[in-house]
C-alpha cells in the first residue's frame, strides 16, 4: 500500500488553505470519534505544515489506542514526506519505520507499504538499525514484505542471509528473502530465483506475478530474461479483454513492467501503469528495435 498523491497537485492550494497550529490534532480527534476521513482537510494539513511540525503534532496519535488513528497518522506522515525532495525525507521515514513494530498487523503492514514509495537515500542510520533489528524476527507479520523493503533499501544483508539458510522456512518467506538478497547482489539467491521462474510455463500468471518479482531484483540476468520474453513472437498470454478468447503476445504486458525500470525506454507508462500509446503493435516494434540497438541498457535502482 502506497500513499501517492492523486493527479491534483498540492500546489493548486492557495495560501488561504494553510493550516494553523492544532489543525491536525483537532482533525484526528474528530476522526477518532467518527472514523470518517475528510480528504480536503487532510490536503490542507499536508500543505500547511512543515514535516517537522506535522510529525511533532502527530506524536501522540502514533501511539493512540485505536489502530485506525495510528494508521491515519502514518498516512499523513507518508504523504507529507513524499511532498519533500528526495534526501530530505528522513524524518518521515524514521517515523514510519517505528510503525513496523506496531502491535497491530494492519498498521505494521501499512507502514511497510508506505516506505516502499521512498528512495534508498531517505533511509538513515537510525532507519537501517531499526529495520535490521526487525529482520531478526522471521515470524513477525509481513516479514516477506519487510525483507523486500530491506533489500530495496540495502539493509541487513547478513541477517537476511542467515534467515535464508534456516531450514523449514515457509516457501513464500524464503522466496521473498531470496528476492531481497538478489536485490542486494547475492549471486546464489539470484540464481535460486532465476531457476524457479524459468521452470514455470510462460503465460499470463508468470507475467503478472513471476516477472514483477524478478524485475524487483533489478539484476541484469533477471531483466534480460524479461527482455528475452518481450522479443518472443509466441502468443501465450490471455487478453485483458474477456471478449477476446484468442491468446495474445505477452510482450505488451512486459513492456509495461519494464518501462519504469530501464533508463531511456522508448515507451512510457501513465500513472495507472498502462502504456502511454494508442498503438500497441507499433509501440512493441519501437521497443524491440530500441532493445536490439541498446543491449547495454541501464537499470534504474532507486525505486522499489
Amino acid at each position: 500500500m502506497k500513499c501517492y498523491f492523486p493527479l491534483l497537485s498540492l500546489f493548486m492550494f492557495t495560501g488561504s488553505l494553510y493550516a494553523s497550529a492544532g489543525d491536525v490534532s483537532d482533525y484526528l480527534r474528530q476522526y477518532r470519534q467518527s472514523g470518517v476521513a475528510d480528504y480536503a482537510r487532510e490536503m490542507k494539513i499536508i500543505s500547511g505544515y512543515s514535516l517537522e511540525k506535522l510529525v511533532a503534532e502527530l506524536e501522540v496519535f502514533y501511539m493512540d489506542t485505536l489502530p485506525l488513528v495510528r494508521q491515519k497518522a502514518c498516512y499523513l506522515t507518508c504523504k507529507k514526506g513524499l511532498q519533500m525532495p528526495s534526501g530530505h525525507r528522513t524524518l518521515a521515514v524514521t517515523r514510519l519505520v517505528k510503525a513496523i513494530s506496531d502491535s497491530d498487523g494492519g498498521v505494521a503492514g501499512q507502514a511497510i507499504g508506505y516506505l516502499q514509495a521512498f528512495d534508498p537515500v531517505d533511509f538513515n542510520a537510525e532507519a537501517h538499525s531499526a529495520i535490521g533489528s526487525s529482520l531478526q524476527h522471521a515470524k513477525m507479520p509481513h516479514y516477506g514484505e519487510l525483507a523486500r523493503l530491506a533489500g530495496f533499501a540495502g539493509i541487513g544483508k547478513e541477517v537476511l542471509y542467515r534467515q535464508y539458510l534456516q531450514p523449514g522456512l515457509p516457501v513464500r518467506v524464503k522466496w521473498n528473502i531470496a528476492l531481497a538478497l538478489a536485490r542486494m547482489g547475492q549471486a546464489d539467491a539470484l540464481d535460486y530465483c532465476m531457476k524457479k521462474i524459468k521452470k514455470l510455463p510462460v503465460n499470463s500468471e508468470l507475467v503478472n506475478y513471476g516477472l514483477p518479482d524478478l524485475i524487483y531484483t533489478r539484476q541484469k540476468p533477471a531483466i534480460a530474461y524479461c527482455v528475452e520474453l518481450l522479443l518472443s513472437d509466441k502468443n501465450l498470454c490471455r487478453s485483458p479483454n474477456p471478449d477476446i478468447p484468442e491468446a495474445i503476445s505477452c510482450a505488451y504486458r512486459i513492456m509495461e513492467l519494464l518501462a519504469p525500470v530501464i533508463a531511456g525506454f522508448p515507451v512510457q507508462v501513465d500513472v495507472s501503469g498502462t502504456l502511454d500509446t494508442d498503438d500497441y503493435p507499433q509501440a512493441l516494434q519501437k521497443v524491440r528495435a530500441w532493445l536490439e540497438k541498446n543491449p547495454g541498457y541501464k537499470i534504474r535502482t532507486t525505486t522499489y
